[in-house]
């Protein structure tokens, strides 16, 4: 094995191989879609050549990897080639879903801040079809579905720890009816009390608080104590991930204070009910008569 080669590079070269055999591909069909010689892909799984963030991001695209994997192994390798930050293109729905026939999770604790948008890992069926269909997916029902397998990562006996810090205004997002809506917060009032994993805490309405995000971010801690932290940024055309030291405690920083003040999780299932009784108020809208 070559004495240049760092550990961090040869761990990310293995588990791209793992990834592609567990992919049923021969590094010839990867080279050729790529566009590359066959050897770089047999030098990038040895550890033999040096790679970039976009190599990399190229084959995990084509092996239809999770997102959390995708960020672990991407973030290993902004560590390896002094890459703090980098931008993904989305792809699409099917892309960012993946192969999650079997979420292969890395991460011990994701933190994640949404502002507006209730995250996938706690959507019900029939609300992530109503916001992927209002998100312009092509097939909002294949989504969805995948959407529901990933969920099985939250029960599982080593799921890891997901703290989710949401505004209320999301959990108020007009893309469905509002007995649709009011079944959406009936299933988070009982995920918050049944899921073991979860961390689920609510910024109410008007809720003075010395922090903000403009834009949801998810921060993963992983498993590997050589893995640094990833924080990701999902838009509708791209993804952008950081992994530089500062970049990360920010969000860490950022997220600590939003978690502050939050409701606690003994009230938050309290506000939900109450919203939930009280759900027709925000989303009817007001009655403007002859305006």
């Amino acid at each position: 094995m070559p004495t240049d080669a760092t550990a961090q590079r040869l761990r990310v070269g293995a588990e791209l191989r793992r990834l592609r055999l567990q992919a049923t591909l021969s590094g010839e069909f990867v080279a050729n879609a790529l566009g590359w010689a066959q050897s770089k892909v047999s030098r990038m799984e040895t550890g033999r050549t040096a790679f970039t963030v976009r190599d990399v991001a190229g084959l995990l695209a084509l092996y239809g990897v999770t997102d959390d994997v995708r960020a672990e192994l991407l973030g290993a390798t902004a560590e390896d080639t002094g890459e703090g930050a980098w931008i993904v293109r989305a792809g699409g729905f099917p892309r960012r879903q993946g192969s999650i026939s079997q979420l292969e999770s890395a991460a011990k604790r994701i933190m994640h801040h949404q502002p507006v948008v209730l995250p996938g890992l706690l959507q019900t069926y029939d609300y992530a079809v109503a916001i992927i269909s209002a998100a312009g997916a092509a097939d909002p029902e294949g989504v969805a579905a995948a959407r529901m397998k990933r969920q099985e990562m939250l029960t599982r006996a080593d799921a890891p720890k997901y703290e989710v810090v949401l505004d209320a205004r999301a959990l108020l997002l007009g893309v469905a009816d509002v007995d649709l809506i009011r079944a959406q917060l009936r299933s988070l009032a009982e995920r918050a009390t049944s899921l073991r994993s979860l961390d689920f805490r609510i910024i109410p309405f008007g809720t003075v608080s010395p922090a903000f995000s403009t834009v949801g971010f998810t921060l993963y801690d992983f498993k590997d104590p050589e893995s640094p932290a990833v924080a990701w940024v999902e838009s509708p055309t791209g993804d952008v991930y950081f992994s530089a030291r500062e970049d990360t405690d920010r969000y860490s920083e950022l997220f600590t204070k939003l978690q502050s003040v939050a409701l606690p999780e003994s009230h938050t299932v309290r506000y939900l009910k109450a919203l939930e009784a009280d759900i027709e108020r925000y989303l009817t809208g007001p009655d403007l008569g002859g305006i």
